[in-house]
Formats: C-alpha cells, structure tokens, sequence
C-alpha cells in the first residue's frame, strides 16, 4: 500500500508542478489558453485522487462512488470558472485541492471517501466568490 501512496503523491506533485508553471508569474490575469490548461491540469490532479478513492471502494459501491466523484469534479470546475482568470485565486484552489488530496492519499482505504468528500467540500469552498 505504501508505494500507490507514494506513487499517488507523486502525481499530485507532478500536476501541481505543471500548473503552476502554466501560470504566467507577471500577470494577475490569466488568458483563455493558460486557463484552459489550468482546468486540465486541475482536472488530471482530480482524477488522481478519485482513482485512488474508487480504487479501494468495494466492488458494490463503485457507481454511488463515482457519481459523487463526478458531482465533486463539477463543483471543482465551476469553481475554477469563477475565479475568471484571477491567478491569486487559482493559486488557492489548487493549493486546497491538493491539501485535500494529499490527505485522502494518506487516508486508510475504508476512509477515503469521506475524507475525500469532506477535503474536496472544504476546497471548493475556500474560494471565496
């Protein structure tokens, strides 16, 4: 379990690591094209935490799983849309995200959908319309 853990880590650091150096460093303001890979680099961090999540779910709950998992990744993007290419704000809702992300990683398996629900929750509300 350790090395998915680890391996798990390390892809959110890798696409945190992409998407900030898709930010432009001298702007506020973000255009169409550096938002657009934002959202897939935010969407592929994402994605990276629910397959750890549907990973360790019993065969039985999958579907309720993944129907939360896809309401949680519309909630995640209709947030990353009001940001409106502000980039301080962008910033922060990776940063909360991957915090989240980070835990449910760290979570026992028979917790990590609660984890994941209740960090993604926190996240998406951190920003601050």
């Amino acid at each position: 379990m350790a090395p998915a853990k680890n391996i798990g880590a390390a892809r959110i650091l890798v696409i945190v690591m992409v998407a900030t150096a898709l930010l432009p460093s001298s702007s506020a303001t973000l255009t169409k094209s550096g938002e657009n890979l934002f959202k897939f680099a935010f969407a592929a961090l994402i994605d990276t935490v629910l397959d750890d999540v549907i990973a360790t779910t019993p065969p039985a709950k999958i579907p309720e799983v993944q129907a939360a998992a896809e309401k949680q990744v519309q909630v995640a993007i209709a947030k990353v849309d009001t940001a409106k290419g502000d980039k301080a704000k962008l910033d922060a809702l990776m940063l909360a995200y991957k915090k989240a992300g980070e835990q449910v990683l760290a979570t026992p398996p028979a917790q990590k959908f609660s984890v994941m629900e209740k960090g993604f929750t926190e996240a998406a509300s951190s920003l601050t319309p």
